[in-house]
């Protein structure tokens, strides 16, 4: 009723509404900040107390579009493939120009904002690449189950991506084993999979299998193109504490070339980190190219408010108040499974609440399914979630984010409040966490020690590797390494006899921490549920780590340790500080250049700073990626000569014939296309149909930083001189990077520019007519 209410300005009649309440519903009525008018035939919105400090500006209604970046015109391939009409962004666009023109063998970083698109680079490359092979398929490793469900839900629905499928280790048995066998056959084209599940004994044979260019049996018609990394940020924070298998995922990568050179690799995230950024560089790029794509633009659609506490009653409080004056749909985020499970009882048995489901790495297979499915259909008002909720869920209508905890990071945060107003719509993020009288009642004490996690001290870290060591099973000797299995339930000298998910957590993290040293690497690992067993196999690479008398291997270990913690608290610093201090500066942009460091962006206009200094919300907000690009291209065949090449078009006004050009163009191998923003959309509809990328550039757009594809080139020189000019210096920048790339200027030969005419600078060729461009064609036929 509170929506309600909202969505028609603060007074909504009952009697043109048909609504009648109950006598139980109007006492609930002051509860959730409304009351009757003096004739009890309307609600309206009552001023009341408020408990947290700006939240009554940010829930004030806004209709209007909040997106700060604006579409980019579509490329043909975008048209053919999707039913998209348009790139989100021109981030988007750069990404997908990199994607169709990444080399063999290489490896591909994406940085966009949370709802801007990203998953639209592996169902486009699956799309693109089993036009070429009926088999071919793309893997797509994910952090979470309920991500990859998720993406899974929302493939079943895209045209001729319907056969995709999710495994994850809580797939039956019997489901999983006909999954692996349509795999094989080629019939899924994406496969989503855990880092666990894709290393695993039973799965990685057939990844690399399908990986083979040539078919290993008849029947087996899968041709594995690509290897996707989904949020990749979590490669360094996730690896460094408990997944071990997101940090050994490159010696994926590793098997999947020594089948197969070819595979190319994209790592995808919203938040990329310094240090994250530095770790997947260095464990990815491995011998090929390499290449980033930063859209460097921050999400703005947040009407954002933070507040601290010195006690957990009174963050409660305030979060059952904000709960009651929130739009719906909802998503309420903590950091332990318990508390989780503490606010869900609390909202569903003494608040009342029905519409309500809690999803934590607890919940069991059936009920994780039955709740992003019921999420996705509008079941739930409100998940509470721990972060297994939390990446890459798509959910458009999202309208609130409440955090009751303090993120252990600002990128933690920032991809959280991005599951909200991913429709360019009013979004509500609020952040209420304890800063506590007492360390333990700390959410900020908890923020700490999750940042810095997975560190022991040294005289511990050798106590617990000696216990691993003395109950290790199974040594044996492999290429000049000793292999040992290790049992995480090992206990460490002084501990009592008990078995615990804390000790397993800590020789966990230990473990990781040695392989980060590099004196060992974890080989395999028990998976239950796509969570680490029990039992992990290591490779001893460093023979000091076993002796009893050489120090110097745990002296390097530790020099890794004290390099990480001090970078991961002196990262959470700053963020914790303007937390703690909502009113002094933007948070929205205090925690985008924390994540991104290079961006320089304006404040967001919508937190509890910017409304105290007066800031306004930003217009349009430019994306980068465009300025860079391969600089190799893949191979093409194309009868165009390898030079600057003029051509006279038919109708020189482009009225009549424009799309009979584009064709001729496209037939003679041409697959970037520049020309003015007017003819770039219709350009985009006929390449739909004719070119296999049919790239479409805005020569308006191109600014003196933008890189052009390594592709044949056409340019339909505009009618503005000091544009044509700029263009023609442009394509001299690019024929000197790129001399054997075709580029075709399509212009009238005696046309002036800089006062002289074209076929006197641009070329050392004679111009050709248009219609000889069809000769060119049948030759290369």
């Amino acid at each position: 009723m509170r929506s309600l209410v909202r969505l028609q300005h603060g007074r909504l009649s009952l009697r043109k509404s048909g609504i009648e309440l109950t006598s139980d519903e109007v006492d609930l009525l002051a509860r959730f900040g409304l009351a009757l008018t003096g004739n009890h035939d309307a609600l309206r919105l009552i001023p009341d107390r408020e408990i947290v400090a700006g939240l009554e500006q940010a829930l004030e209604l806004d209709t209007s579009n909040r997106r700060v970046f604006e579409p980019a015109v579509a490329d043909g391939v975008l048209l053919r493939l999707t039913p998209h009409i348009s790139y989100q962004s021109e981030a988007q666009k750069a990404a997908v120009r990199a994607l169709l023109t990444q080399p063999s063998g290489s490896g591909l970083l994406v940085s966009m904002p949370t709802g801007s698109g990203k998953s639209l680079l592996f169902q486009l490359a699956a799309l693109f690449e089993r036009r070429r092979a009926a088999g071919a398929c793309v893997l797509v490793i994910t952090p979470t189950i309920a991500l990859a469900l998720d993406h899974a839900r929302t493939l079943r629905n895209f045209p001729g991506l319907e056969a995709s499928r999710a495994l994850t280790g809580d797939t039956p048995v019997q489901e999983k084993n006909l999954i692996i066998d349509a795999f094989r056959r080629g019939e899924i084209p994406i496969l989503l999979l855990s880092p666990e599940k894709a290393l695993s004994s039973e799965l990685l044979p057939h990844l690399c299998e399908a990986a083979r260019p040539d078919s290993v049996l008849f029947g087996l018609d899968a041709r594995l193109t690509h290897l996707f990394v989904d949020e990749a940020h979590i490669i360094e924070s996730w690896g460094r504490s408990f997944r071990p298998d997101f940090q050994r995922l490159p010696a994926l990568l590793v098997e999947l070339r020594i089948a197969n050179p070819d595979i190319r690799t994209v790592l995808l995230s919203a938040t990329i980190p310094p240090t994250a950024r530095d770790v997947i560089c260095k464990t990815w790029r491995l011998k090929g190219e390499w290449l980033e794509v930063d859209a460097r633009t921050p999400r703005y659609e947040h009407d954002v408010v933070v507040a601290s506490f010195d006690w957990p009653s009174d963050r409660d409080k305030a979060f059952e108040y904000v709960l009651d004056r929130i739009p719906r749909p909802a998503i309420v985020y903590t950091t332990q499974v318990a508390h989780a499970n503490m606010l869900f009882a609390r909202l569903t048995q003494d608040l009342r609440y029905a519409r309500v489901a809690v999803f934590t790495g607890d919940t069991p297979p059936a009920e994780r399914q039955s709740i992003i499915d019921g999420w996705a259909a509008d079941n739930y008002d409100v998940v509470v979630a721990t972060s297994a909720f939390g990446l890459g869920i798509d959910k458009q209508d999202v309208r609130s984010v409440v955090h009751v905890c303090l993120p252990e990071s600002a990128a933690r945060w920032y991809q959280e409040i991005g599951r909200a107003a991913r429709d360019g719509g009013q979004g509500t993020a609020i952040c209420l966490f304890t800063k506590g009288a007492r360390d333990r009642d700390s959410d900020v004490s908890q923020a700490f020690g999750l940042a810095t996690s997975g560190w022991l001290t040294r005289e511990l870290a050798e106590s617990r590797w000696s216990a691993l060591v003395f109950g290790a099973t199974g040594r044996h000797w492999e290429a000049g390494h000793e292999i040992m299995s290790v049992n995480l339930n090992s206990l460490r000298e002084g501990l009592p006899r008990q078995l615990t998910d804390y000790n397993r957590g800590w020789n966990m993290a230990l473990l990781t921490l040695m392989q980060r040293a590099g004196v060992i690497r974890v080989r395999t690992v028990s998976i239950i549920r796509d969570q680490p067993g029990s039992t992990w196999d290591l490779e001893i690479l460093d023979r000091r780590i076993v002796s009893t008398t050489d120090p110097a291997a745990w002296d390097h270990v530790f020099e890794v340790r004290e390099e990480e913690k001090a970078a991961a608290t002196e990262t959470l610093k700053p963020f914790v500080g303007a937390m703690l201090n909502p009113q002094r500066e933007c948070i929205a942009r205090s925690a985008f250049e924390l994540i991104e460091p290079e961006a320089a962006v304006p404040p967001c206009g919508r937190c509890q700073a910017c409304r105290t200094i007066g800031h306004r919300p930003p217009g349009i907000l430019p994306c980068t990626g465009l300025e860079t690009a391969w600089p190799i291209s893949p191979d093409c065949v194309s009868p165009l000569p390898k030079e600057i090449l003029i051509v006279a078009p038919e109708d020189p006004a482009l009225a009549r014939h424009f799309p009979k050009l584009l064709m001729r163009l496209s037939h003679a191998g041409a697959e970037q296309f520049i020309l003015s923003s007017e003819l770039a959309l219709q350009a985009a509809r006929t390449l739909c149909a004719c070119s296999e990328f049919g790239l479409v550039l805005e020569a308006e757009n191109i600014g003196s930083q933008t890189k052009f594809a390594a592709v044949p080139t056409a340019v339909v020189l505009p009618d503005d001189p000091a544009l044509a000019s700029f263009l023609i210096g442009r394509l001299n920048e690019f024929r000197s990077i790129s001399p054997n790339i075709p580029i075709v200027v399509v212009a009238e030969p005696h046309r002036i520019l800089g006062g002289r005419r074209l076929d006197q600078t641009l070329s050392t060729s004679a111009p050709i007519h248009e219609q000889m461009l069809d000769t060119l064609t049948k030759r290369l036929n």
